[in-house]
């Protein structure tokens, strides 16, 4: 059974906002019955803002208590207002960021099984189900996300994230043919990445997920590596480029380029990258 796994940046992109407000921006102060989810809600972005600005603001005693209090706060606001939306993504995104996961997804089916036509609780429960190994089940989600929300780079990035880490699995079952679930990934990973073009990490998952195709395209991999690298403003993030041009460089018989490019990597983190790339091209 695959695994499938969200870092916490992309957790942060798609979960857990540090605006207090849905994803979706559905949600507006008129929005709530009263002003005490607002308080709540107020509340909890004032405790993100302060762990942005300073992550040792809060021991981890401190925090805990915290994020507990909201907890037992979400809970009795919604025992009176059972049916509150926004409320109930607000709830579960907390649920998340506690790890408290079966919970948060049963949150989120309520919001859904109220509203059904609201992309992030699509795109949580998904997730859920994903995590738990149940990438057929995720998938329709994920698609009804899109649906919802064609223009949210991040619902096609966990699209194509989802088809990667279950490929065997939906091929297996024939879901999909190898070739129409490697092109449906490339698709999803390209979509993200021209909706949000300066996203590092979506332009990077596009170039690597060439790499994973039966019959890896390196010319296409190039052509994206290149294009990236006249990009990049800053150092590392250019090298990190570089060093996947060097790579497929030498895939394609270009040694001694790959080789002038893994000379100028300088970026001391870089260094161990660096060195693997350069023994693998040193065996073509």
């Amino acid at each position: 059974m695959p695994t499938f796994s969200i870092s916490l940046s992309l957790i942060a992109l798609c979960a857990l906002s540090l605006s207090p407000l849905p994803a979706t921006e559905r949600a507006t102060q008129s929005n709530f019955a009263s002003g005490q989810l607002l308080s709540i809600a107020t509340k909890e972005e004032q405790i993100y803002k302060r762990l942005a600005e300073d992550p040792e603001f809060y021991n981890d005693v401190d925090l805990e208590r915290q994020l507990q209090t909201l907890i037992e706060s979400y809970k009795a606001y919604l025992t009176t207002h059972p049916e509150d939306v926004d409320a109930l993504i607000l709830y579960g995104k907390l649920l998340r960021r506690v790890q408290a996961n079966d919970a948060a997804f049963n949150a989120f089916l309520k919001a859904d099984e109220l509203d059904p036509n609201i992309a992030v609780v699509k795109q949580q429960i998904g997730t859920h189900l994903a995590e738990q190994g149940k990438g057929k089940a995720a998938l329709p989600f994920y698609i009804q996300a899109i649906d919802l929300e064609k223009n949210t780079a991040i619902y096609h990035f966990a699209l194509g994230q989802l088809l990667a880490a279950f490929k065997a699995d939906f091929v297996a079952d024939e879901v999909f043919t190898v070739d129409a679930i490697e092109r449906e990934t490339l698709k999803a990973f390209r979509q993200a990445a021209q909706l949000e073009p300066e996203n590092f990490n979506f332009q990077m998952r596009l170039g690597e997920a060439y790499y994973d195709l039966n019959s890896p395209n390196w010319e296409a991999a190039l052509i994206h590596w290149n294009k990236l690298s006249k990009q990049m403003d800053d150092t590392l993030s250019r090298e990190i480029v570089n060093l996947h041009r060097a790579r497929v460089l030498g895939k394609l018989g270009r040694k001694k380029e790959a080789l002038v490019l893994t000379g100028n990597i300088q970026t001391p983190g870089l260094q161990v990258s660096r060195k693997k790339v350069m023994n693998e091209l040193l065996t073509y």
